[in-house]
């Protein structure tokens, strides 16, 4: 059965319209997750982004999520343990290959061509530059991960 996941009231915004705000954004991200198969869109960041808004609006919508059968897993593993180096190589390949069909196959403006590989190499940076999960073992410790101050 489903257990509630404690939230830090500390954390929680006390005022209402920020808290519809960020309930709204949370939707929103849950809403694009389909559409994630497409190059460009992708499923661990949107997930990851729900968890968040829906940590600071909504008690109940942050436990659905924690509590998902897949959603749940992803939210925990990252919050718990970083990214595992597996992930990092896979999101890096993933990356580029949607990246380069994108750019080979659907874009006719070097330009935007130009804009979409610094949006890769700015991408690829950025999950290499985050907490590998080896590196939190080795340290002896759990990282707080992205919810915790």
């Amino acid at each position: 059965m489903a257990q509630p996941v404690s939230t830090d009231a500390s954390i929680k915004q006390r005022n209402p319209l920020v808290r519809g705000v960020f309930f709204v954004l949370g939707f929103l991200c849950l809403a694009l997750i389909p559409l994630s198969y497409l190059p460009g869109i992708p499923t661990f960041d949107l997930i990851i982004l729900a968890a968040f808004f829906f940590s600071m609006s909504s008690e109940k919508m942050h436990n659905w999520m924690l509590n998902h059968r897949y959603f749940g897993k992803i939210i925990t593993g990252y919050r718990d343990h970083g990214l595992t180096v597996r992930m990092k190589w896979t999101a890096a390949v993933s990356i580029v290959a949607s990246l380069t069909v994108s750019a080979v196959f659907l874009i006719d403006s070097q330009i935007l061509r130009t804009i979409l590989a610094l949006v890769g190499v700015y991408a690829v940076w950025f999950r290499a530059g985050r907490v590998t999960a080896q590196a939190c073992a080795q340290v002896g410790g759990v990282w707080p991960g992205p919810f915790t101050r």
